[in-house]
């Protein structure tokens, strides 16, 4: 292996020899602030093979005043939400040599939120993301500097000037009108309801009913995770004859009401069908398997880092930041058991 003799560890002084280039060629490339020509990139790619240079994460951080990482703040770490879009920004992050900081909140201490934020910002990062998820991640936005390089991922439309958004609203109308085109006259939503969103399943659920000129029925709201409260709810509607559809804002939710309704002599298809969001790995093991509707969160996070540093090396190449945009990605319904189409009296 060719190095510098004065030290045993590669510098980009000796990138820059074996390549043929200057030092601060090989450092624009590093730093991908300035497009250097195709021939030297692939002469510094293979120096740095051949070498095994690593780059100094401090010393870019001084020439750059920022760290090569990214500050994500995201309530609810379990949550597969959350963990699924944590993955798929890690995974796009890691192709650019970028570290991932993920700065837990908390939506039931909102008071800790802006403190949590300034110690994700106290590292310097190079750009933000901000999961919109819930509380916690509307209250977070308001606490991120304006002119840092930032990313929102879910929320409303346009809560962000660079936002990546799922079609949530678009899934959670598509599966109520698959229960209505069933022949069933109305569908009960079961599951938690966000009132500062304006692209949630519950608001899909709405929409299918004013399409159709149907009076939508009160929800029957239920926190995410708090499968005890699913389960009375299961029971509940299980009691009222005419209840024979349930749009669960969860797989989770979805089974656990599957449970009460059993638990009330209620059988899944037979007398009531009940249909999921999510597409959890577990969805087409259960019994029925469970119709429920796929969300790709880890295109969400691939996604957002991508979209980020687009900023970030527009930044530091003093160049225009790239156009604002939203990017909403697509989900997709997989049908399966758990609902069953009515005869219409």
């Amino acid at each position: 292996m060719a190095r510098n003799a004065d030290h045993g560890r590669p510098v980009i002084k000796d990138v820059a020899a074996l390549a043929g280039v200057s030092a601060p060629t090989v450092s624009r490339y590093l730093n991908g602030t300035v497009n250097v020509a195709e021939d030297k990139r692939r002469r510094i790619a293979e120096a740095i093979k051949q070498l095994g240079y690593e780059p100094s994460a401090v010393a870019r951080a001084l020439s750059n005043q920022e760290m090569d990482t990214v500050a994500v703040f995201a309530a609810n770490p379990d949550a597969f939400s959350t963990s699924a879009t944590n993955h798929g920004a890690e995974a796009a992050a890691r192709k650019r040599r970028f570290l991932l900081n993920i700065v837990s909140l908390d939506e039931k201490d909102m008071g800790s939120v802006a403190a949590r934020v300034r110690m994700g910002l106290a590292v310097r990062p190079a750009g933000v993301i901000v999961y919109e998820y819930d509380r916690s991640g509307v209250e977070a936005l308001k606490h991120v500097p304006k002119d840092l390089p930032l990313v929102v991922v879910g929320g409303g439309f346009g809560d962000g000037d660079y936002q990546i958004i799922n079609a949530e609203r678009d899934g959670g109308r598509w599966m109520t009108m698959h229960l209505l085109d069933l022949g069933h006259r109305s569908v009960q939503y079961v599951g938690q309801v966000e009132e500062e969103s304006d692209n949630s399943r519950a608001d899909g659920w709405r929409d299918a009913f004013e399409e159709r000129g149907l009076t939508v029925p009160k929800p029957v709201v239920v926190s995410d995770g708090d499968l005890d409260a699913a389960v009375r709810a299961g029971r509940e509607l299980g009691g009222r004859a005419d209840v024979t559809a349930i749009f669960a804002g969860s797989d989770e939710t979805a089974i656990a009401v599957i449970k009460g309704l059993r638990e009330a002599g209620r059988r899944v298809p037979d007398d009531v069908s009940v249909v999921g969001f999510d597409n959890r790995s577990f969805a087409p093991m259960w019994e029925p398997a469970l119709t429920s509707y796929t969300q790709n969160f880890h295109e969400m996070g691939e996604r957002a880092f991508r979209l980020l540093y687009e900023q970030i090396r527009s930044r530091r190449g003093r160049v225009a930041l790239p156009p604002s945009r939203v990017e909403v990605v697509q989900g997709r319904p997989c049908l399966r058991d758990s609902e069953r189409a009515v005869s219409v009296n």
